[in-house]
């Protein structure tokens, strides 16, 4: 039973993740709207010292989009400066419109959702079947305590 529950809850977070990207044009990209944006390799290269890697695509929210560049707000991870955690920032990026190769908006991707709450309902469904009927012969008699004998079915003599 406790496989199924391992099962159940490492199935649970990809139900939340059913999400894909379609492509975009990029006249039809409006601020506010959850994008990702492919890059050119110089584009890449001017956002760099401000997210400390080369990135070749960069997934956020699109902020604004002015004439010549469009602002992004994309997550950045650091580590504190005392202990070992890490945080989630998000950062406001500019990047040149001619530095964006391709524009792609997430969606709900309605086949795999469907099949993946499915599958953990089956599996919630199997758990609970198993966790309500249980086995009547493997019960304890009242009072516990007792000793378990085994019984010997063959004897090896010399």
């Amino acid at each position: 039973m406790r496989y199924q529950l391992k099962v159940l809850a490492v199935t649970l977070p990809f139900v939340a993740g059913c999400y894909s990207y379609a492509r975009i044009e990029p006249t039809e990209v409006q601020p506010g709207v959850a994008v990702r944006a492919r890059l050119t390799t110089a584009a890449g290269d001017h956002v760099a010292p401000l997210l400390g890697s080369t990135p070749r695509q960069l997934t956020g929210k699109l902020i604004s989009e002015g004439r010549d560049t469009v602002v992004m707000e994309v997550p950045s991870v650091t580590q504190a400066a005392v202990g070992s955690t890490v945080q989630t920032l998000h950062q406001r990026v500019s990047v040149p419109k001619a530095g964006v190769i391709e524009w792609e908006i997430r969606t709900l991707n309605r086949p795999r959702t469907y099949a993946l709450v499915g599958g953990a309902t089956a599996i919630f469904a199997a758990v609970m079947i198993n966790v309500l009927k249980g086995d009547p012969a493997s019960e304890r008699l009242p009072g516990g305590g007792g000793v378990d004998a085994l019984v010997p079915l063959f004897r090896i003599s010399r």
